[in-house]
């Protein structure tokens, strides 16, 4: 499944991922068969990147709004035109299944299914992601920190990890390998003034504990 090129889903406000899950839901309830193109207005009408990717970021949308059926939709659509065995498809599946988890005992078991799978084929990054999230998740802040450091070792070029890890270690009080970690990022997004402020105060902090 290719890189999804549209803008993060997460950057929509709640009421824009409400708007974008009801229009799911709609399209739904009104039983069109799956094999007919979608007709939702934001929704390009082709076999593109482009309406691949509105159909992740509308799974993202349902699954913050409860959305439950609407999600399970999206991500049998993306599944049966890319596949199952698909990594992205695994790791948006295993994130479609700890929302729909109960209790921590399905956490759990969904990390013991995200362990058998990285067993079998340990460069699954959408799966090896998945599994840190899901350590975080569990307050295992720990062991999602060296998972984390191992994604890098093997992809070093991975800012989303490293402003994890970063995070990470802000929240453990670590605060040198923070700003590693941001120097990192900046090294690759020099202008990321998103970035910028935290390293700043991060040195500051360090600067006046010393």
């Amino acid at each position: 499944m290719p890189t999804t090129t549209a803008s993060s889903p997460l950057r929509l406000s709640n009421s824009e991922a409400l708007s974008r899950s009801q229009e799911a839901g709609k399209y739904i309830q009104s039983k069109v068969s799956a094999a007919n193109v979608i007709s939702l207005p934001f929704l390009p009408t082709q076999d593109s990147a482009e309406l691949w990717a509105s159909y992740e970021n509308m799974l993202y949308s349902c699954l913050r709004t409860g959305d439950d059926k609407a999600a399970h939709f999206c991500l049998e659509r993306l599944a049966s035109r890319f596949g199952a065995d698909d990594e992205r498809i695994m790791g948006l599946r295993g994130l479609y299944q700890e929302a729909m988890a109960e209790d921590t005992s399905a956490l759990l078991q969904m990390l013991h299914e995200y362990n058998e799978i990285l067993t079998e084929n340990p460069t699954n990054t959408p799966v090896r992601k998945r599994r840190i999230a899901l350590l975080r998740s569990l307050s295992r802040e720990g062991e999602a920190a060296n998972a984390l450091v191992e994604l890098l070792a093997a992809s070093p070029t991975d800012i989303e990890a490293w402003a994890e890890l970063a995070d990470l270690y802000i929240s453990q009080g670590l605060y040198q390998q923070a700003e590693f970690c941001l120097e990192e990022i900046l090294l690759f997004t020099p202008n990321a003034w998103n970035v910028c402020l935290p390293y700043d105060m991060l040195r500051s902090l360090r600067s006046s504990q010393s």
